[in-house]
């Protein structure tokens, strides 16, 4: 038994000597650490550069003070925001520069990151990030900005200029008929991806974008919703002095046949267009009526010239001339140029003249009545109205300048502004002798801004020479079959003054025009 507690209280005794090694290992990582704490701190004492192993947008700034990490990184920023972005869809090719939707980096607060790291915890944080930067790479993005505006208006552009566009269902009012068109199935412009597609290609110095376009059917007609729209209560006209209050009166519209009946005559029906009748309502109370001349101030006019001798082309800006003359609109209320003209079919009297189609001069239905929504668009801008909608042609035209045109196509491409004055304004639109004038006439409202427009250009192209081979021209001669234009891409604003002074500079549109090929016909 003696012996037993001896060898027990021996074994205690080497267990109590058995040396502690993990205590031993964490004493010696603290004083390292300390150590490297301590060298680190008197090695970074007094230096002002970034640390190592630091990047920006993928360059290195890595032992640069922030001045200098600035001037190298500026020209190879600068460099990449010079080089365009090839966009592609089928056949529709266009690009877009970084600075049209004015894209840039902050690279103050960039670099003002890089140079914080090492710098804004204690020592012990500070010194291992100083560490890790020996073995770690360390990339910084600049952050981002570019003007929303200018890149929706680009893309707006986009979604309506690629090819096989879905046709939605539209309706217009024709007299006495409500003319409603079917639509066709084809494709459609996810926007909100092309814009992330283009922000993010800039960014990652990708040098094509593929449109992201699916096809779809149009929208299923909703004909108690059509009801719903253009049906209204006769309203009589009205005016009030203090506050001076105008309001215009309005006839009653409603179907003719029930909305059942209605329907029924779509489903039916195998033409892309149906009619239905319609019955109006006069008001009890007109602004003839009231004895007041509440149209009697031009609020703004424009006029463009044409050429009177091409009969066919005359007669179809006579008939949209026509359709817009004594428009009246209340306040709020949107003008649809599309609406108010209807589409332009031979039944409708309108002529075959020359239109664009592919970059090249041909014939279509109702050509030149772009040269009235032109003129329109402008001088609605010089009402300083609110601008809902518009387009600008894919070349330029000759009667309006850049910047200041909006083209129209039924059912796919419209212009529509918005009433946004106090008070009703009323179009009257003449085509005579060579000249077209669209005057906004009203009542002229207190503090009434004159308004300027003015247009930027920032980018110019050639255009190409094409030659055609033909024998119906003399031997040895060549004729120009078409006139080559200059492509441009421009910037339009519109300014206020209030007292000969400037009070408001507003971006309206960046627009872009492709050349037009010139094409000589030779014979050699």
């Amino acid at each position: 038994m003696d012996k037993r507690r001896f060898r027990n209280r021996n074994n205690k005794r080497k267990k109590e000597r058995k040396f502690n090694w993990p205590l031993v290992v964490k004493i010696a990582i603290l004083l390292c650490i300390v150590f490297l704490a301590t060298f680190f701190s008197i090695l970074n004492m007094g230096n002002s550069n970034i640390i190592n192993n630091v990047y920006i947008n993928g360059v290195s700034v890595s032992s640069l003070t922030t001045e200098e990490a600035r001037n190298k990184l500026e020209p190879i920023i600068a460099e990449q925001l010079e080089k365009e972005i090839s966009i592609k869809f089928e056949d529709y090719e266009a690009s877009i520069l970084p600075a049209e939707i004015d894209f840039s980096y902050d690279l103050a607060t960039a670099l003002e990151e890089a140079y914080s790291i090492g710098r804004t915890g204690n020592i012990l944080t500070n010194n291992f990030r100083i560490l890790l930067s020996l073995f770690k790479k360390t990339e910084i993005d600049a952050p981002i900005t570019y003007n929303s505006d200018m890149l929706d208006n680009i893309v707006d552009n986009m979604s309506v200029e690629i090819p096989n566009l879905v046709v939605e269902p539209t309706y217009y009012i024709n007299n006495t008929e409500l003319i409603l068109t079917k639509g066709s199935a084809g494709n459609t412009l996810d926007k909100e991806e092309t814009k992330q597609l283009i922000i993010s290609s800039i960014d990652e110095k990708k040098e094509t974008i593929t449109l992201p376009v699916k096809s779809v059917e149009p929208e299923t007609i909703d004909m108690q919703k059509i009801h719903d729209e253009i049906y209204s209560e006769p309203e009589n006209a009205s005016v009030t002095k203090e506050p001076y209050s105008i309001s215009v009166e309005k006839k009653g519209v409603d179907f003719a046949i029930s909305i059942e009946e209605a329907q029924n005559l779509l489903n039916t029906s195998e033409s892309n267009e149906i009619s239905i009748p319609l019955v109006y309502t006069d008001a009890e109370i007109t602004v003839a009526d009231l004895g007041e001349d509440i149209f009697g101030t031009m609020i703004s006019t424009s006029n463009t010239k044409y050429d009177s001798t091409n009969t066919n082309r005359a007669t179809n800006l006579e008939i949209a001339a026509s359709k817009i003359n004594g428009v009246v609109l209340e306040p709020g209320e949107v003008f649809s140029f599309n609406k108010v003209v209807g589409e332009r079919t031979a039944k409708s009297g309108f002529k075959e003249a020359i239109i664009y189609a592919d970059g090249e001069l041909d014939y279509g239905l109702g050509g030149g009545i772009c040269q009235i929504s032109s003129n329109l668009y402008y001088t609605v801008l010089l009402a300083n109205l609110e601008i809902v909608e518009r387009k600008n042609h894919s070349m330029t035209v000759n009667y309006q300048p850049i910047g200041t045109d909006a083209t129209v196509s039924y059912g796919s491409v419209d212009f529509k502004f918005k009433n946004s004055r106090s008070y009703p304004i009323k179009i009257v639109a003449t085509v005579n002798s060579g000249l077209v004038t669209i005057s906004i006439y009203g009542v002229k409202e207190e503090n009434e801004p004159t308004v300027d427009i003015i247009v930027e250009k920032t980018q110019e192209e050639d255009f190409e020479i094409v030659y055609e081979k033909t024998s119906s021209i003399p031997e040895g001669t060549e004729v120009i079959k078409q006139t080559g234009k200059k492509g441009y891409k421009c910037s339009t604003y519109r300014i206020l003054y209030q007292g000969g002074k400037q009070i408001s500079k507003t971006l309206l549109s960046t627009d872009t025009y492709k050349p037009q090929k010139q094409i000589v016909q030779i014979n050699k």
